[in-house]
This record gives structure tokens, sequence and C-alpha cells, in this order.
């Protein structure tokens, strides 16, 4: 065998050991993200099951210098950021829903309706970032999980040229 076909095969035996090690990663990743997922599952009826409620922060930001606080907004364990406003308004929201993304687009919010210039935007708070603790939300509300004693906030305000919005909670 020559020297060209030895190394052409020892390519092929790498690669095709690596090929095995990464599908065996791989399916070792999925059974463990099923199994977190199912135990998490579990834990969310239990949790419902004895009662347990979540309470969480909303801030709404009007965009004129009002601004309104719902604390304390109690929720079932495994809610979502959409629900939480819609109960906190007492339905007070006016959304769009779009199935492909799995999410509402929020349009309104306590009778102010978006117009051509000005929106509302999700912001969650991390107050272990010293700098800037309000962050864009990365994500929209129905995939957002409300976390216990969590703060959220909503804001109504225009974009600059890059779309980012021009304000912060």
């Amino acid at each position: 065998m020559s020297a060209s076909n030895r190394a052409l095969y020892g390519v092929i035996a790498v690669l095709v050991a690596v090929v095995i090690i990464v599908s065996s990663v791989a399916a070792l990743y999925y059974v463990k993200y099923n199994q977190a997922s199912t135990d998490n599952a579990v834990y969310l009826r239990q949790l419902q099951e004895l009662g347990v409620k979540y309470d969480a922060n909303i801030m709404i930001d009007y965009g004129n210098g009002t601004h309104d606080w719902y604390n304390s907004t109690s929720l079932k364990p495994g809610s979502n950021l959409y629900t939480a406003t819609v109960l906190a308004l007492n339905g007070n929201v006016n959304a769009s829903y779009y199935q492909e993304f799995q999410e509402h687009l929020v349009t309104g919010i306590g009778g102010v309706e978006q117009t051509s210039t000005k929106y509302w935007f999700l912001w969650t708070f991390n107050p272990s970032n010293s700098t800037s603790p309000w962050q864009i939300a990365q994500s929209g509300p129905d995939l957002i999980v409300i976390l216990n004693g969590a703060d959220y906030a909503w804001t109504f305000c225009g974009t600059d040229a890059n779309y980012n919005p021009t304000c912060t909670p």
C-alpha cells in the first residue's frame, strides 16, 4: 500500500472517529435535555398542585413621564410574561399572536397604542449588572418565564437609526 493511500485511510479513520464521538455527545445531550425537561414539568406540576404562587413586579412606562408599578403580581409557576402583563393590567393589553413564532406582538398597553414612530419595548432586570441593570429582552413575552420576585418593564418610545429603543426604564 502506498504512503498516500495510508494517509488517506488514516484521515478517513480519524473523521469516522470524530463523527462517532460527536454523535455520541449529541445523543447524550439529547437524553439529558429530555430528562431535565421531564423533571421540570414534574416540578412545575407539583408546585401548582401545592398552590405555590410566584410574585413578579411589572413596570409600565407610558413614555410621557407616567409609569405604573404592578408589584407582587401573583402567578402560577411556569407562567410567562405575556400572561403576567395581561393579568396585571386586567386584560388592558392589545396584541397580535403569531403562530409561527409562538409569540404575541404587544401593540398597546393601558390604552396607549403603538404608532408609526413609537413602540412598546420589553425589559428584564439584572441586579448583578451594576452599569446597566435593565436589559432589552432577547425574546418576546411568551418565551420569558416569570421568576419569583423578578422585575420586568414595558417602555413606550421611539428608536434610533439602528432600531434600538431611545428610552430605558
